[in-house]
């Protein structure tokens, strides 16, 4: 399943990269620079590959066409969400950054992505499994 994704994947991932730092640049005219730029983008590229990840696994599971739509439509509209909680969660955590600047490197990375599929995956689970209920009660009339 996902050998023949991988692209669509890596599609999803770049371009969450590049939607974060444009807006980061647009909204904030601020676009970091160096290190800190190489983490934000790689943290991005991460949440926005493991998200399609858990959009296609998600789609896969549902039985109706409305459900998977509504999946993809959810995905739509938390994907934002996701993109903005990750370029925030790495700044929650700076004052309380510990050690050398190769520790938040490695760091931020991992919050974005774990803030952003975090997010993401809270939407795609309620959403999916509202369209599975009601996939349940109309397959029961």
């Amino acid at each position: 399943m996902y050998k023949r994704n991988m692209p669509a994947l890596g599609l999803i991932g770049l371009s969450w990269t590049f939607i974060g730092m444009g807006y980061m640049s647009i909204q904030f005219h601020f676009l970091p620079e160096g290190p800190a730029l190489v983490t934000e983008a790689l943290g991005l590229f991460l949440a926005g590959y493991l998200s399609g990840a858990l959009l296609l696994a998600v789609v896969e599971t549902m039985e109706s066409k409305f459900g998977r739509w509504l999946v993809i439509f959810s995905y739509l509209l938390f994907a934002p969400l996701g993109i903005m909680v990750g370029l925030l969660a790495p700044g929650a955590y700076e004052p309380v950054q510990m050690g050398t600047s190769i520790t938040f490197a490695v760091l931020a990375p991992v919050l974005i992505t774990m803030s952003a599929v975090m997010a993401v995956g809270l939407g795609l689970g309620f959403t999916g499994g509202l369209a599975m209920a009601a996939h349940r009660i109309i397959s029961r009339s």
